[in-house]
């Protein structure tokens, strides 16, 4: 697509792309969304450099996009509870989030995405990490592809992997919110772009795959559930 208002500038193969020419601090007009939604939708990660906003501008940009969420896991902050800070404290040796994920698949409707802002980010290091599902699903084989079609994958936020990047955020904010659980396919669509992605914790999908390849290759002759508790 040809943008006249903003500036996409990839930065890797896989994904994401640095977006020039745009300021968030200020009233974007509907063209500049609707540019920045192709550029998501294509890039799949925006990076915005160099930009100074407030909590107040953080809310608006996101709201642009759609109605906010509030995370069910963590209190937001006090004059702005749609905004979760994302500490990581000095006694704290586990990073908050840190395994490859999709934000809150334990929940029936999961929200599109999140807008994050680096307000302190460490000297080196601390690099948050993207991965490409769509790319993740072509590289399957055909055969894979119409193993995986037909299951499901029963997501949990009270999984060991999961709890233990934030048990020290939940015990500061006092509470341990009952486990959520939702079930979605292996295999998704996106609504608009049409394409079919591998959906899910990264770590859970390998699992799947693997029980689909012992299915595969003829070694598990008992029957198995449609629905996969990884």
């Amino acid at each position: 697509m040809n943008f006249s208002r903003i500036r996409p500038v990839p930065i890797a193969g896989a994904l994401g792309a640095e977006i020039e020419g745009v300021n968030l601090a200020e009233d974007l007009s509907d063209d500049v969304i609707a540019e920045l939604r192709t550029a998501l939708l294509e890039h799949l990660v925006l990076f915005f450099r160099g930009q100074d906003v407030t909590p107040e501008h953080h809310l608006a940009f996101a709201k642009r996009f759609g109605d906010l969420m509030a995370y069910p896991m963590v209190s937001g902050l006090d004059d702005h509870p749609d905004i979760v800070p994302v500490v990581k404290k000095e006694y704290e040796t586990v990073n908050f989030g840190g395994l490859w994920h999709s934000d809150t698949t334990y929940l029936p409707e999961p929200p599109m995405g999140a807008i994050l802002v680096a307000r302190e980010p460490p000297p080196k290091g601390g690099d948050t990490l993207f991965a490409n599902m769509y790319m993740a699903y072509e590289a399957l084989s055909d055969g894979m592809k119409r193993m995986l079609a037909g299951l499901s994958a029963v997501n949990s936020s009270a999984k060991a992997d999961v709890t233990r990047t934030r048990e020290d955020r939940v015990r500061e904010d006092g509470s341990e919110p009952e486990a959520l659980i939702a079930e979605h396919p292996v295999i998704r669509t996106h609504p608009e772009t049409g394409k079919k992605i591998l959906y899910g914790h990264l770590e859970k999908c390998l699992c799947e795959i693997k029980v689909a390849l012992l299915l595969y290759s003829g070694l598990m002759i008992f029957g198995l559930r449609s629905s996969l508790s990884v």
